[in-house]
């Protein structure tokens, strides 16, 4: 679905709070950062994360992305481990902004809290009113 030239993929789950979307493929959670996350956040020119093998929980940092204006470090409502990183994302973090949805971030085999994720027609308002805010 596009909103105010932002695509949102219907096929995935969001986490409106961070900008971050998820894939669900059996128990692993595929993250990434949205569309409008990435413009947010403008360049991005480093993308942190913990290792493979690393348990995470929602009090855990799992990943940060810096640009000039901005660090965000990114604590989501996901018990898991990591298992796998995308390297080429940690190489050439710009993949971020130029192919949001292609450029995932990690992988965690785990669990994620079903009430804090929502389907895009959940949160399409929601993403209508902060895109209207932050495009000038």
């Amino acid at each position: 679905m596009n909103i105010n030239g932002f695509e949102f993929p219907e096929d995935l789950l969001y986490y409106p709070e961070e900008h971050v979307w998820i894939k669900t493929e059996g128990d692993v959670i595929t993250v990434g950062i949205t569309s409008l996350g990435q413009y947010m956040a403008g360049k991005i020119f480093e993308v942190s994360t913990k290792s493979k093998g690393e348990k995470v929980n929602p009090r855990t940092v799992v990943f940060t992305l810096e640009s000039a204006k901005w660090v965000g470090k990114f604590r989501l409502p996901v018990e898991g481990e990591i298992v796998e990183v995308n390297e080429s994302v940690v190489k050439n973090p710009a993949l971020l902004n130029e192919k949001p949805y292609e450029a995932w971030i990690i992988k965690i085999k785990g669990k994620y809290d079903e009430k804090k994720f929502k389907k895009l027609q959940e949160v399409s308002k929601l993403f209508e009113a902060e895109t209207t805010r932050v495009v000038r």
